[in-house]
């Protein structure tokens, strides 16, 4: 057997074997345990760049300005920047060690490894420049660059250092930026919402975790009214703000992609150009829960972390489900002209002039923290039960500097909870006490127009399909036991299949399980 080279040699000082002047580590085998390797591996890497979080390692992607999971096979050759893996190998009594990549199996064994893992430092979150945090002694501060132990929280370089300006100032450099937008006469309520966006992005470090907030969607009643690009706005903390990204068309790929949300720590994403009705139960499930999670793809290993992701949606005839309704805010734009190109703008808006005026945006929404901090953070007028320390805190914010509230409810036609207001028509018009069966209450709807997502759905000989009379069946009986006026009535259903039965009814203070009264018992049969 030809003799290979002997690269290594011994620091006498630190005990570290080294080849080619890194850390030299013996890998898995004659009597090298993998978790021995995991955790000298780990020991070296620790200050490399390489994080722990939730089980699982990452790598900060710095232009996609988010945590990655480790790959394996990038790990492979990665580790050796900053050690060489090696073997010992041995002839006639005479040893000698000769350098070799570890294996796949090795690099996966190695990634979840907890002996690995414990040696990196942790990390939840990265932000694209100091961004505020509320310490755990209540305190507000900026995060300092590099990594935050206590918040595990990795702050990267942005450039520029923060400002402070008056609150009036600050409230001038964001309205200068956003004055040529085609803003609807609403009392400024949507200028406030996307005022609200921006602070969410910048300042949600300072909400406890595990807070709610809300979604933003941006609607407009013309293409090219500029709703992506105000969007993109609301990330401007972003060194790139989000690029927009199609919506996923199905709940598998909705569940797919917010689990890749989850696992890269994004705090922002935008999501452009839904249309139709956006109603998904995974959606629902990350907005209204601290954590979302499931399995990693191609991978047997199951994934949960927070899920504190801002989204921005923009839309176009987009109608949203009642759970979806109570957990957003609209920002609605009107655009007069006939034609988007015969706008006139005094200032163009590109990515070249976005990233000029960063710091000094930054700065004005750092100002606006500061301010209503030192003011005794004064909450919002208005409150929200779907997010209410949300609410308290950057809807607050907003107000305190003189943007007004951004929970002031929206009344845009032909949007939002398009169900609740269908519903609402029909049950107005059934008599009290009456019985209905289902296609009497589906005549009914027809006529009116109502529900017409739902309905529109017909066969050849225009009969509702089987899809649609399943789809109309379980809204009714999602609204079963509601109710329907300040006097008492509600909304009752009674039986199963064909024989179901609604009606409203005067509840008497009784609701009846799954929404079932048993007061429909007792009224008279039409």
């Amino acid at each position: 057997m030809k003799r290979a080279k002997d690269w290594s040699s011994d620091i006498p000082s630190t005990g570290i074997k080294q080849i080619d002047g890194k850390p030299a580590l013996q890998i898995p085998g004659d009597g090298m345990l993998l978790s021995e390797f995991a955790a000298a591996l780990g020991e070296q890497l620790r200050h490399a760049g390489v994080f722990a979080r939730r089980g699982c390692a990452f790598t900060l992607d710095y232009q996609g300005q988010r945590l990655e999971p480790v790959n394996p096979r990038w790990l492979r050759t990665w580790i050796e920047k900053h050690v060489v893996p090696y073997k010992m190998k041995g002839r006639s009594g005479t040893t000698f060690d000769i350098k070799e990549s570890i294996t796949e199996d090795m690099a996966k064994a190695v990634n979840v490894s907890p002996q690995f893992l414990s040696q990196l430092p942790k990390v939840e979150r990265f932000n694209p420049c100091q961004m505020p945090v509320l310490r755990s002694d209540q305190s507000i501060e900026l995060l300092p660059v590099g990594m935050d132990k206590d918040s595990a929280t990795y702050t990267a370089n942005a450039g520029f250092a923060l400002q402070l300006m008056p609150v009036d100032n600050a409230r001038k450099v964001l309205l200068d930026l956003l004055a040529e937008f085609a803003w609807p006469d609403d009392g400024g309520r949507s200028f406030a919402v996307h005022i609200s966006a921006m602070m969410t992005v910048f300042a949600g470090g300072i909400l406890p975790p595990g807070t709610v907030t809300p979604v933003f969607l941006y609607l407009a009643n013309s293409e090219g009214a500029g709703k992506t690009l105000l969007a993109s706005l609301a990330g401007i903390t972003y060194a790139e703000p989000p690029s927009a990204e199609p919506a996923p068309k199905d709940e598998a790929e909705w569940q797919k992609k917010l689990l890749a949300l989850t696992m890269g720590g994004r705090r922002l994403v935008l999501l452009d150009n839904l249309k139709g009705h956006l109603d998904s139960a995974a959606l629902e499930a990350y907005v209204t829960s601290p954590t979302f999670g499931g399995r990693i793809l191609g991978v047997t290993k199951e994934f949960s972390g927070e899920a504190g992701a801002t989204l921005l949606i923009t839309g176009n005839s987009l109608t949203i489900s009642a759970d979806m309704d109570r957990r957003s805010l609209v920002v609605e734009l009107a655009m007069h002209e006939l034609r988007a190109k015969d706008r006139i703008f005094r200032r163009i808006l590109d990515a070249e002039t976005v990233r000029e005026l960063r710091p000094q945006l930054v700065s004005a929404l750092w100002s606006i923290v500061k301010a209503w901090d030192h003011a005794g953070r004064p909450p919002c007028s208005h409150s929200n039960a779907s997010f209410p320390r949300w609410a308290q805190a950057v809807a607050g914010m907003v107000e305190f500097a003189g943007f007004g509230s951004p929970l002031v409810p929206s009344a845009i036609a032909d949007m939002g909870d398009t169900d609740g207001a269908d519903f609402s028509a029909l049950v107005k018009s059934m008599d009290r006490g009456k019985r209905y069966t289902f296609e009497d209450l589906f005549v009914k709807a027809d006529e009116a127009g109502l529900f017409e997502r739902l309905l529109s759905d017909r066969d050849r000989d225009d009969n509702l399909t089987r899809r649609a009379k399943s789809a109309f069946g379980k809204l009714l009986s999602r609204y079963g036991g509601r109710l329907i006026s300040s006097s008492g009535d509600i909304f009752a259903v009674e039986g199963k299949g064909r024989e179901r039965r609604f009606a409203i009814i005067q509840s008497h203070g009784r609701h009846g399980l799954g929404g079932i009264s048993p007061s429909l018992e007792n009224t008279s049969s039409p």
